[in-house]
């Protein structure tokens, strides 16, 4: 009886502590583009501003959907990243750039609308893309993910002339 005991209460604390692990534990997050080596395509096409949280002449290109360009940038304090987009704008570049802090690899980053009021998601590498992926978002990035606008719904009946033409 006692050994029953002793078994069941090491597997309940077994379950017990990969329950905490998996659901409680923080994850910690990276951004591991941040550590590449700066390349042309890197350099961010915009007049920058250095009042911001990101350090933009560091930046990473990530990836570009229709007219937006998306980077990586590392922040001024320590272990913030920052996700900056850049769109044309009067024959110049304009951008937006939103910091925060790396914490659990689990969680997103930034969560923003662009101008054409697509989301998009700054991630960290940990990050499962799945869920989202079957929700119809597009990962463009291991750190970016975008979830396309719309189409416009298609008739489900052939189109009919109206009267007059």
């Amino acid at each position: 009886m006692v050994v029953l005991a002793v078994v069941a209460g090491l597997g309940t604390c077994a379950v017990l502590g990969l329950a905490y692990t998996r659901f409680f534990m923080v994850v910690p997050g990276t951004v591991e583009v941040l550590e590449r080596q700066l390349t042309k395509q890197d350099a961010v096409p915009a007049i920058q501003d250095d009042s911001g949280d990101a350090r933009i002449r560091e930046s990473k290109f990530l990836a570009t959907y229709e007219s937006m360009s998306y980077y990586a940038a590392p922040g001024f304090v320590p272990g913030v990243a920052c996700l900056v987009g850049t769109y044309p704008w009067d024959d110049e570049f304009g951008y937006w750039e939103a910091c925060t802090e790396i914490g659990d690899g689990r969680d997103f980053l930034v969560d923003v609308a662009d101008p054409d009021d697509r989301a998009v998601l700054f991630v960290p590498d940990q990050f499962d893309h799945t869920p989202l992926e079957r929700d119809g978002w597009v990962t463009l990035h291991r750190n970016l993910l975008i979830q396309p606008l719309v189409e416009a719904e298609r008739p489900t009946q052939p189109l009919t002339r109206a009267a007059g033409y």
